[in-house]
């Protein structure tokens, strides 16, 4: 993992996870036609027993193989847990409540399992791992670094006193490795008074990859998730969430 330091792995009885969603993109070579989602479904119905959804998607451009234009997803449900499958693409989500991570995992290689049995010869180059949290302070007024060890602010000789919301992202490559994390941080109105904020981890790994290294790659990225999110919060928040440890 570059030799970032992995801090002791915490399981929370109350995460603040809204959203984890794992995609894997393939090479616009790859097989693809409108059948597929029809047919990978056929392999995994039983896991996902609610009526299936369509959805039309705009995609913008982002790169030289990417147009715009308008994307056509299948999405296959149980509750919470969703299997979506577009041109090339496909993507698992896992919603609040939190299957945990070795259930996520495994419907997420379960699905490329049954993807590459339809659409042979599927080459990745690119998994994702997102997870996003909703977090919300216990108190109406608070010190940013009682909760956080990062902090908004602006020189008080030329605004005004209070923040009353922001958005802050960015992007970071990883040493040695092709792994980006975009980090998202922006305030998100409030419950009950108390202020609600949103922390997005957004990890991708580029290039072309191997089926049998998607369950290694996948479980670093999980690990270079758990060490971001866990580097920004304070013991206050861990109490919040009900760690175990």
């Amino acid at each position: 993992m570059g030799g970032e330091a992995v801090p002791p792995r915490r399981t929370y009885r109350n995460p603040p996870i809204v959203e984890a969603i794992c995609s894997f993109t393939f090479a616009p070579d790859s097989p693809w036609n409108p059948t597929i989602p029809g047919r990978v479904f056929e392999q995994v119905q039983d896991r996902y027993p609610d009526e299936p959804e369509e959805r039309t998607m705009l995609q913008g451009t982002v790169g030289p193989d990417t147009e715009a234009g308008f994307s056509t997803r299948i999405a296959f449900r149980d509750g919470p847990r969703v299997l979506s499958i577009g041109p090339r693409n496909i993507s698992v989500h896992s919603l609040a409540p939190y299957e945990g991570w070795e259930s996520f995992r495994h419907r997420a290689i379960e699905a490329l399992d049954a993807y590459n049995k339809v659409a042979a010869g599927s080459q990745i180059v690119t998994i994702g791992l997102r997870y996003v949290n909703r977090i919300v302070i216990p108190d109406s007024q608070f010190n940013f670094l009682d909760y956080f060890t990062i902090a908004q602010g602006l020189p008080a000789n030329g605004f005004p006193g209070g923040i009353t919301s922001f958005f802050d992202r960015m992007e970071v490559a990883y040493s040695g490795t092709p792994e980006r994390i975009v980090f998202t941080w922006a305030s998100d109105g409030d419950v009950a008074g108390n202020p609600a904020f949103v922390m997005d981890f957004d990890l991708t790994r580029h290039g072309e990859i191997l089926q049998s290294d998607v369950p290694l790659f996948l479980d670093n990225l999980r690990s270079r998730e758990r060490a971001a999110f866990e580097s920004i919060i304070q013991d206050k928040l861990r109490e919040a969430f009900d760690a175990d440890s």
